[in-house]
């Protein structure tokens, strides 16, 4: 049972690192370096537009996501919540208890929670206002632009 445990960390690590880090050795988070040559965004740039009520009330796809969506075919580890974006941005975490900011996700794209089941992600918009939750072992498609912070569990 341990040797299954270490196994499956050292697998969910690789696919982090896999996730975050380039071909050239760059965090994928990595910007151009249009901004004074630093390559990181200030909170400013990095905000996303806020949408109207209505386009927010239609984020989340209410139904199950079936198998020709986006969300069945990400490929989330175990213990994780992950996401993608239609602009090719994703996130991969697993940490209870922290708020983290989304890697600026725009369009339609998926959503995997893969956690132990039952446990609940909680997504929210630029205010802080929660938006929707998932529960593992969930699969969706959201339509990210609005969506800002995650709370993996």
């Amino acid at each position: 049972m341990a040797l299954r445990k270490l196994a499956a960390a050292l697998f969910a690590a690789a696919a982090i690192a896999a996730s975050t880090v380039g071909l050239n050795g760059t965090a994928a988070a990595h910007t151009d370096s249009a901004n004074g040559g630093t390559g990181i965004l200030t909170s400013e740039e990095a905000r996303q537009p806020s949408l109207t009520a209505a386009q927010m009330k239609n984020a989340v796809v209410p139904e199950a996501a079936g198998s020709g969506s986006a969300a069945a075919s990400l490929n989330c580890a175990y213990y994780y919540v992950c996401g993608k974006g239609g602009n090719g941005n994703r996130f991969d975490y697993t940490t209870c208890s922290t708020t983290y900011t989304l890697p600026n996700l725009v369009g339609w794209g998926s959503l995997h929670n893969n956690q132990t089941p039952g446990t609940r992600a909680h997504f929210y918009d630029v205010n802080g206002a929660w938006m929707f939750s998932i529960d593992a072992p969930d699969r969706n498609d959201v339509f990210w632009t609005p969506v800002w912070y995650v709370i993996a569990c």
